[in-house]
């Protein structure tokens, strides 16, 4: 009866072991997905001016209960960073000098994550509102001396990275041949993309049957919202986010996915607190959309962050509906900390990176491919081989 009673209490042990393993392997499984959604510019002043004007209250955006830290922005020659080198070091985890995109000094690229993701076969993205070789798309998809060298972005674009979603402006057909070229857009046709100009189209975008789509929607930076007539054609950053998710999740082996909201930057350098907060609350919108295609899902990434702030933006909350009152010191970027925001797959890994309260931007590179890297759940027989290694001594203990 005695040994009866042992035995059953291994049993017990036994599984509860087993199970305990597999919870555990089972909550750190590699990433399938991974989205990072920047608002380019988006200081934490700017995340209080969007709440202040939605809700009346600070603390209510759509990724502000996800927040993890304060991140560090400084270029390789300047404690003040351009957005190119602000994403290169988000991109690829090296600090470059400000306008170079993702390259050494030597001339040689750094491998992006958009790349690597590309490398384990998955699908990639980039989605903006500004044009698609601009700055911050163009870290993750290509390797230039200069930010400004439009077109050489494109064509590492085309002939290299391939991005299989490409969304912003840039047509050529409306002003944007600095950007993006006729005979690009040729080139892109023959890859096997489809160009979409306006909403309407890319709403047409069929995910089963759409393996590479570019989205040209103005001639350069796309439309203030602000500023948005009703009958506009242009599509919304959360549109184009949706419109991304629906087509690179027919992948199997997952995707890797940067959102930008690009006019945030162009607006606050303008010191228009309208158009700011507008576009902050659009990029909030995206995020929700995101939240929204992530529900019930166990196997995506999300990272909110920005690359830097701009014009030393404070505000005074003056109740939801109403702007609130800005004060600004520049028209330039500005060297202060940003947030930085996570939840999802893996989400806990950044907490490995934070010091005292911050992680550096080469961090987030570091971050996502952790993220990507974790060795999948064990199989079956792993979890009882575990289980009996546990079990063992457990064992001799109730026989002594």
């Amino acid at each position: 009866m005695l040994f009866n009673n042992h035995l059953l209490r291994l049993i017990l042990y036994f599984h509860v072991v087993c199970f305990s393993i597999f919870i555990f392997a089972s909550e750190i499984s590699a990433a399938r997905n991974i989205i990072l959604m920047i608002g380019d510019g988006m200081g934490y002043q700017y995340v209080n001016a969007a709440s202040y004007y939605l809700t009346g209250a600070a603390g209510n955006l759509s990724f502000e209960r996800f927040y993890k830290c304060g991140v560090t922005t400084y270029s390789a020659n300047n404690p003040i960073t351009d957005s190119a080198a602000a994403a290169t070091a988000m991109a690829t985890g090296h600090k470059v000098n400000n306008n170079v995109v993702s390259q050494a000094p030597d001339g040689s690229p750094y491998q992006t994550i958009l790349e690597y993701a590309k490398e384990k076969g998955k699908r990639t993205g980039l989605v903006t509102n500004v044009p698609i070789t601009h700055a911050t798309p163009a870290a993750f998809g290509a390797h230039e001396p200069s930010r400004n060298n439009y077109i050489g972005i494109g064509n590492d674009y085309l002939s290299s990275s391939r991005p299989d979603i490409i969304f912003g402006g840039g047509d050529p057909a409306r002003g944007g041949s600095s950007y993006f070229s006729t005979s690009q857009v040729a080139i892109a046709q023959t890859l096997g993309y489809q160009v979409v100009y306006n909403n309407s189209q890319m709403s047409g975008l069929n995910p089963a049957t759409t393996s590479r789509a570019i989205g040209l929607f103005a001639g350069g930076d796309m439309t203030y919202e602000y500023d948005r007539l009703p009958d506009s054609l242009e599509p919304h950053l959360s549109q184009m986010t949706i419109k991304a998710l629906d087509v690179m999740n027919a992948d199997p082996d997952g995707f890797f996915l940067m959102i930008e909201g690009g006019l945030i930057d162009h607006a606050a350098h303008g010191n228009w607190i309208e158009r700011t907060t507008c576009e902050v609350v659009e990029f909030h919108n995206s995020v929700q959309a995101v939240l929204n295609w992530m529900q019930g899902r166990s196997d995506t990434l999300l990272i909110v962050v920005a690359d830097h702030e701009i014009g030393g933006l404070t505000v005074t909350n003056r109740g939801a509906g109403v702007y609130p009152l800005a004060s600004w010191t520049s028209t330039g970027h500005t060297a202060a900390n940003v947030p930085l925001y996570t939840t999802g797959a893996n989400s806990f890994l950044i907490d490995a990176y934070i010091t005292n309260g911050v992680v550096d931007n080469t961090d987030i590179y570091f971050f996502m491919r952790d993220s990507f890297d974790i060795v999948p759940e064990p199989s079956g027989v792993f979890v009882i081989a575990a289980g009996i290694c546990i079990f063992f001594p457990i064992y001799r203990r109730l026989r002594q």
